[in-house]
């Protein structure tokens, strides 16, 4: 597990936007618990002790006549008037939702720019020429600081280093365009890769050599971007850098351009805002929710002993939406000694804000033992909580299994009688219903891509609400377990890193006359 921090209808004489763009035929239970950290490390060292030999190195991709037979690629000599992208199946970040990126849109190119790592990434239509400085420059005009890569399009390889844009490339159905996958990958078919070899390695120079043999490495930033910008291949997807959970949804379109997907990436986008809005539950009342955790490894160090309040603002909105309020962090902390606000994305105060509790600065007196430390820090922040009725406990469990309503009671220190309203109620949540195989946490996937589903599975566990379906969130107070567990064997496609075959073709109709285009549904 890891720490986060539309449609188009045709009218003649103009053409159906699904004739631009398809796809085609092939050719502990742990009451003190670890860091994402310290689990980062000692997943790590697993998978470096038990990783097999990479087969992914070995998948065949196609030749460049190949997929201009596939019409994937096209080396026709265009007109003045003619475009690869007409408007119909463009996408561009809607202004009421994704602050950081755009998309803008050539004849045989497109600029995706990326505003975190300070990158333009130029997508150039296979078989077409690469554009020139200039050319790209009357498109999007490179702002100071930025740094321009080239890619062509659509892209055959790929790394997805990081598990939040897995849900897209999931969605897309572009599986077999993807080499290799974050070791936490959880759907069906990243869990089958990975048990193909197609691991991302941690073995530094390992890894340099997957990063080279692949057209684009979908990354997170470090500290400064600096390991995005120096890779010339880099890519960074800051999905989880934007404020709302429409907002990251949204990055559909993002990773649909590098695919030639935007009439697909559109009309997902499109669905997931429809069902975003229906999800929501209809009770009158308005239970109040806090977000909380344990770690015994905080602080700019690591080693101290932690209690966080988030205040995310996805979290805050996701509360909302499913028909909750949120717990007023800044008021019902202000009497709390010792407490840290930070930035819940660093850089990004619009993202909102975490509420850190370090246990020694509950420490009285020289003369309190450990115990009396923790005692006090407990008393402070369980009685913080006192107008909460239901928490969401994020603390890290490496068998969610093994975690129960027994082992928030011990975390917290804290027993069934308490007279808090979310344990006489029994409303105590988890997030990790919904995991892999290997206990990784859905939450940190599919909810990224689509968070119509977080929003129904809250509205489930807020108000048992039988119409919602569940999903992520399981209530331990009322002994509710993990029971859903997505399995390698689920997998329906085929993967190119784990059988003898390649990628299916993404064809493209074009050229196309600019004047002759799809006309765009209202958004709603």
């Amino acid at each position: 597990a890891k720490q986060p921090p539309s449609a188009f209808s045709a009218g003649s004489p103009q053409r159906s936007s699904a004739q631009f763009l398809t796809r085609g035929p092939s050719v502990l239970s742990v009451a003190r618990s670890m860091t994402t950290r310290q689990l980062l490390a000692a997943a790590a060292a697993f998978a470096a002790a038990t990783a097999r030999p990479s087969l992914a190195a070995t998948v065949s991709v196609a030749a460049l006549s190949e997929r201009i037979a596939a019409e994937e690629c096209w080396d026709t000599e265009i007109s003045d008037s003619q475009t690869f992208y007409p408007l119909g199946v463009q996408v561009h970040s809607d202004p009421d939702t994704a602050d950081l990126f755009d998309i803008k849109y050539s004849d045989t190119f497109k600029v995706v720019i990326s505003n975190i790592a300070k990158e333009q990434y130029v997508l150039t239509q296979c078989g077409q020429t690469e554009p020139t400085t200039e050319q790209v420059d009357e498109v999007a005009a490179l702002e100071s600081g930025y740094i321009r890569k080239h890619f062509s399009v659509p892209i055959q390889t790929s790394m997805a280093s990081t598990t939040v844009l897995l849900g897209f490339l999931d969605a897309l159905g572009v599986q077999d365009r993807v080499n290799y996958v974050s070791q936490y990958a959880v759907a069906s078919c990243w869990q089958q890769a990975a048990g193909c070899g197609a691991l991302v390695e941690s073995n530094a120079t390992l890894l340099a050599g997957q990063q080279a043999g692949v057209d684009v490495v979908f990354m997170d930033c470090g500290s400064d971007c600096s390991n995005v910008n120096g890779m010339s291949n880099g890519v960074h997807v800051p999905t989880s850098q934007e404020d709302g959970m429409l907002a990251t949804a949204e990055y559909i379109k993002y990773i649909g351009a590098f695919f030639n997907m935007e009439t697909k990436a559109n009309e997902l986008f499109h669905a997931t805002k429809i069902a975003y809005n229906q999800a929501a539950s209809g009770a009158t009342s308005t239970p109040v929710v806090a977000w909380i955790g344990y770690t015994a490894y905080g602080g700019p160090s690591w080693n101290q002993p932690t209690f966080t309040i988030s205040q995310a603002s996805y979290k805050l909105t996701l509360v909302e939406h499913a028909g909750g309020a949120n717990f007023d962090a800044e008021t019902n902390l202000a009497n709390v000694p010792g407490v840290n606000v930070s930035d819940a994305v660093a850089g990004n105060p619009a993202a909102g804000k975490t509420y850190s509790f370090f246990i020694s600065s509950f420490n009285g007196s020289a003369s309190n033992t450990e115990a009396d430390v923790m005692a006090n820090a407990t008393a402070y922040f369980t009685a913080a909580l006192a107008t909460a009725d239901v928490v969401i406990d994020e603390t890290y469990a490496w068998n969610p299994s093994a975690y129960s309503f027994d082992s928030f009671l011990s975390t917290y220190g804290l027993t069934s009688s308490s007279d808090l309203k979310f344990v006489q109620n029994s409303m105590v949540l988890r997030l990790d219903r919904t995991v892999s195989e290997g206990n990784g946490l859905d939450w940190f996937e599919s909810r990224i891509a689509k968070p119509d589903w977080a929003v129904e599975g809250l509205a489930h566990s807020l108000f048992a609400d039988a119409s919602k379906r569940p999903k992520y969130f399981r209530n331990i107070a009322k002994g509710e377990l993990v029971d859903q567990v997505l399995t390698k064997a689920a997998c329906g496609s085929t993967l190119p890193v784990c059988e003898d075959t390649t990628s299916e073709f993404i064809t493209i109709t074009g050229p196309v006359d600019e004047e002759v285009v799809p006309t765009p549904a209202p958004t709603p």
